[in-house]
């Protein structure tokens, strides 16, 4: 019997499918995400989207437990890499994240909304229960 709520391996399923898009998207042209896009990325930026894609799917292959404690870890990362972001831009709209990592004032923002998404989505993500057969 399937359940239709949302458990921790669906959501780092669809997390894996989030972070996958910027990815790839951000070696495209288009308006969204890259160089020229309203988020402005560079190869590192979309490679570290691309391995975090990839750190979502190897927590959903490894269950619930690893999908949850992986989405608190990573959301506590985000908030401080959003922290980090505004602290290094201060002023200004764009520049470089650790002297490496391309971003602008957006980015900062999108970092800190989906940390804070992904930290509740690990509040509401339930483990699925399997009831223990007991004898009569």
């Amino acid at each position: 019997m399937h359940s239709n709520h949302l458990t921790p391996v669906r959501a780092a399923w669809a997390l894996s499918l989030l972070f996958l898009a910027p990815g790839v998207l951000g070696f495209l042209p288009n308006p969204l995400v890259g160089a020229t896009g309203m988020f402005e990325t560079n190869a590192p930026h979309n490679l570290v989207h691309l391995a975090t894609a990839v750190g979502f799917a190897v927590v959903a292959r490894l269950g619930d437990r690893w999908s949850l404690n992986f989405m608190r870890a990573f959301a506590v990362v985000y908030l401080l890499v959003a922290v980090l972001g505004f602290v290094t831009l201060g002023g200004m709209d764009r520049g470089l994240l650790l002297g490496l990592i391309h971003i602008n004032s957006l980015d900062n923002y999108l970092h800190a909304g989906l940390a804070l998404a992904i930290l509740g989505t690990s509040v509401v993500a339930k483990v699925p229960y399997a009831p223990v057969a007991t004898a009569s």
